[in-house]
């Protein structure tokens, strides 16, 4: 079977790491895959959505897309043509607000192969083109999806499928640290905004009076933290997700950075390096409500509400082993649940289910 995708790629983006982690799992699976990606002009225009990792993008990416821009001072467009040249049997969408819908709309118009959109945008008013793309079903993560916007623009449940977030398989590497092996080492990557760093600069102030060999590993793509001490490294780079996780392995806790917002949301972060088994603490968000945790908020994840309970949490994961095998294991079980092999049967499944 080949599938093709319409999306992201190699970007610091959850779009475009849901297209990966799937498209590599079908390739294991013995399907050819094709990826429709935008161009780097059009990457380029949407820097703040959309910024290159270190990776090279492999044979079977192509970039026939160019993107909306800020204010539609440019139309998005795709090279309808050349992707019509290709032969393939399932078309997914990776369906984002910046999208092209109308040049995509004409598309799919011409392709008798099953559709399947995958639902991206966290608020109703960036949904209001996306839900016009023409899809025989649209996958969301989860309930809130629905409820909260699909449901908004009255679109038929019996049109849409629930299949989660997919979570990246491991990579087996060598652990990296910036520092010697006595230190116990906590660490963050990403692009978030730099307030959102405040919760674990603060609890890592205050645990250092206690614990004088914590150091904290901050790894940012859009400039640096402002802040320095003695106890923090800060390195400015975008690395590729093997490279992320050998710095994963060779930390002690993952710290996550993720504020509060009133939208639907997933970290895709998370299930992209989840599966590393360093144990991630988040502040308690709509970011991981679906992801189960006890009342404590411990789980394959560690959820955190204010800066009092971070302290005693990360002071726990410091003194407490048999703690962080719990979590591992419970790491283990959300990972088997929701890795991305079963995933991508679920789309096969769907697309057989789609009648042509």
């Amino acid at each position: 079977m080949k599938i093709a995708f319409i999306s992201r790629w190699g970007a610091t983006c959850g779009v475009g790491m849901h297209a990966e982690i799937l498209a590599r799992e079908l390739i294991r699976m013995g399907h050819k895959v094709i990826v429709f990606a935008p161009t780097e002009e059009s990457a380029l225009k949407e820097v703040k959505y959309y910024k290159r990792t270190e990776a090279q993008d492999p044979e079977f990416v192509k970039r026939e897309m160019y993107t909306e821009v800020d204010n539609v001072t440019e139309e998005g467009w795709i090279k309808e043509e050349e992707i019509l040249k290709e032969d393939f049997d399932l078309l997914i969408v990776e369906a984002f607000w910046k999208i092209p819908v109308k040049p995509l709309t004409k598309l799919i118009e011409k392709l008798k192969v099953p559709i399947i959109s995958v639902f991206h945008e966290a608020n109703i008013f960036k949904a209001k083109e996306i839900v016009k793309l023409p899809a025989d079903k649209i996958v969301i993560f989860d309930r809130r999806f629905y409820d909260e916007i699909l449901e908004f623009y009255e679109i038929p449940r019996e049109k849409v499928e629930v299949i989660s977030y997919p979570v990246m398989k491991p990579f087996d590497v060598t652990p990296e640290r910036p520092i010697d092996e006595n230190k116990f080492l906590f660490f963050s990557f990403g692009r978030q905004p730099v307030e959102e760093y405040c919760d674990f600069l603060n609890a890592l102030r205050k645990l250092r009076n206690k614990f004088s060999n914590l150091h904290y590993w901050i790894i940012r793509s859009d400039g640096r933290v402002d802040y320095d001490a003695e106890w923090i490294t800060q390195w400015q780079k975008r690395p590729t997700v093997e490279k992320l996780y050998s710095y994963l392995k060779g930390s002690n806790v993952h710290l996550l950075p993720k504020g509060n917002t009133p939208n639907v949301v997933v970290s895709s972060t998370l299930y992209q390096i989840i599966a590393s088994e360093t144990p991630i603490v988040i502040r308690d968000s709509r970011f991981v409500e679906t992801i189960q945790t006890d009342s404590y908020g411990f789980g394959p994840i560690v959820k955190y509400k204010d800066v009092h309970d971070l302290v005693k949490k990360l002071e726990l994961l410091m003194m407490d082993e048999e703690l962080v095998e719990d979590i591992r294991k419970e790491v283990r079980i959300f990972v088997e649940k929701y890795g991305g092999d079963k995933i991508a049967q679920e789309f096969l499944e769907l697309a057989k289910s789609i009648k042509k």
